[in-house]
């Protein structure tokens, strides 16, 4: 009687704990679409992607001569050059962007589910830890209009073949193929070639390992050049400006604070993790003298022989990878101001998840404790997703109608979408402002023509800017409160924003409302038109 009724909750349990894992499962789902499917942009700088896709689609480079400062890209453009083509079909619109970063989204989450099978997970909990994965990345930037999704896909699969195919030659030469694409799709996606290249050493051969790095060291030269020559500007925009924004955005208190919540977030799978640790140490303490004879007399490190790896215990590859990138968050990508555990999710979430699953299924007697814990985790990354995506459009109607009534304006990033509908001409792009940083680099990297170096470019483009401003040119100015005009590192005397007061009037301070998540919120919009027009207005 006993037996059948502790049987009988047993399923009634399991019920309830597969119910959860669905209802999680359709919850983040419906998140989802409502990220792809909202009608404003997600991002203050998501609508820059729209100008960077419609470049590639007529044919030009946002690395070209012609393309700078207005429609450059400090990104990669792998991910434009795929929506591109289509956007023939459907549309330039930030929906099309988000679904196809959507569909990145969805094969990263089959990798991690293919992962967790090959470590022998039940189906289960395979698709419990890439529903936790899809969770994190429908956090911050990564379903957005971008590269994260598509970068973070080549990443996880660059890591994945060799490991499938016992890091064979033709599987290593694949993820040295993937680690590139994944470099000029995201920067730096490309640390996967030096997970394998340290796992290669730690576990397999340090001859191999060097050959690895070697030849990932030549091809990435090579590619480089080939992008010098065809993309000019390529590594003044991906490199050296995001490289010099970076420093100044840099911050250990924002690292600490990210690591916080990412603990927080994940503390029920940590609480497995702890307790597996625990049960791990305890055996280790309590087992056999002889065992532990065994161990001590047993060669672990060889350092002299070439051919043989360093490690002569072969280390687990999914918690290597996972503590690269630890170790890459904390010394480097963590303390980048500008992004909120995007980076947390994508680089360590894949690797951790796959790691605490493969242990769970290590762990039958714990069994009932472990689901409780995972529905608490599943309880938390749900809880951090946004679920208001409800915007008032009044405020829209109002910056729509300045847009529609003007054939030349200079606009906050926050409306490209609707500049991008209407064709008229861009003046910047999201990225624009971070050109000039691409002047900080080493001497080798100058331009030799010295009209068509960095600063020479900026200064015309002020020149520009200025001109317009000056003669009225503009019909309406369109001015966020993130907005900073064009400034001169070599000409002080005119100030744009002096030029602006002289020549416009504010007419109107509108609030833009964004989705209510990180990235979003709501942004002030100041009108300001031409003194001639506003006085032949008030005289009407």
């Amino acid at each position: 009687m006993t037996a059948n009724y502790l049987a009988k909750l047993g399923i009634a349990l399991n019920s309830i704990y597969l119910a959860c894992i669905i209802l999680f499962a359709v919850g983040i789902t419906y998140n989802h679409i409502q990220l792809i499917s909202h009608d404003y942009p997600l991002d203050y700088n998501e609508g820059g992607m729209l100008v960077i896709t419609s470049t590639i689609a007529q044919g030009e480079s946002p690395y070209s001569l012609q393309s700078q400062p207005t429609r450059i890209s400090v990104y990669p453009i792998l991910y434009n050059i795929l929506v591109a083509p289509l956007s023939r079909v459907f549309g330039l619109t930030l929906e099309l962007h988000r679904a196809v970063a959507g569909l990145f989204i969805l094969a990263c989450c089959a990798i991690c589910f293919y992962l967790c099978r090959k470590e022998s997970v039940a189906r289960t909990e395979s698709f419990t830890a890439a529903a936790l994965l899809y969770a994190g990345l429908l956090h911050y930037s990564t379903p957005i209009a971008g590269p994260n999704s598509l970068g973070l896909f080549l990443f996880l699969s660059a890591i994945t073949i060799p490991w499938v195919y016992g890091f064979s030659k033709r599987s290593l030469c694949a993820a040295i193929i993937l680690g590139i694409l994944a470099f000029y799709t995201k920067q730096y996606f490309i640390a996967c070639l030096g997970y394998i290249a340290f796992y290669l050493f730690l576990a397999e051969s340090k001859k191999r390992a060097m050959a690895f790095g070697l030849a990932a060291l030549a091809a990435f030269i090579v590619a480089m050049i080939f992008v010098s020559y065809t993309s000019p500007y390529y590594f003044d925009n991906t490199f050296f400006a995001v490289q010099s924004v970076s420093k100044l955005a840099s911050s250990y208190a924002h690292l600490v604070t990210q690591f916080r919540e990412y603990t927080l977030t994940y503390l029920p799978l940590l609480v497995i993790l702890a307790a597996w640790s625990v049960q791990k140490c305890y055996s280790r303490i309590f087992s056999s003298t002889q065992q532990v004879q065994n161990l001590q007399e047993k060669k672990l490190v060889s350092f002299a022989d070439m051919d043989a790896p360093l490690l002569l215990q072969k280390p687990n590859y999914i918690w290597i990878c996972c503590a690269c990138s630890m170790l890459i968050i904390s010394l480097s990508l963590g303390k980048n101001a500008g992004n909120y555990l995007t980076y947390f999710f994508q680089l360590i979430s894949p690797f951790l998840l796959v790691g605490i699953f493969a242990l769970i299924s290590g762990m039958p007697k714990w069994r009932w404790p472990i689901k409780i814990l995972i529905v608490f985790a599943l309880y938390n990354n749900y809880a951090m997703l946004p679920t208001d995506f409800s915007v008032n459009e009044k405020s829209w109607q109002i910056i729509k109608q300045e847009i529609a009534e003007a054939d030349d304006l200079y606009a906050s990033t926050l409306v490209l979408q609707e500049i991008m509908k209407k064709e008229s001409p861009v003046y910047l792009n999201g990225h624009t402002r971070y050109f000039p940083f691409g002047q900080d680099k080493p001497a080798s990297f100058v331009k030799s023509d010295e009209k068509n170096r960095v600063p020479e470019i900026w200064e015309r483009y002020i020149e520009l800017i200025q001109t317009k401003i000056k003669n009225q040119a503009f019909d309406v100015l369109l001015i966020d409160q993130y907005m900073a005009f064009p400034s001169s590192s070599q000409n002080s005397v005119t100030d744009t924003k002096t030029l602006l007061e002289a020549n416009y009037k504010k007419t109107a301070n509108v609030r833009l409302p964004l989705a209510k998540r990180r990235g979003g919120g709501g942004f002030n919009v100041q009108v300001w038109k031409q003194i001639l027009a506003t006085l032949d207005e008030s005289m009407q």
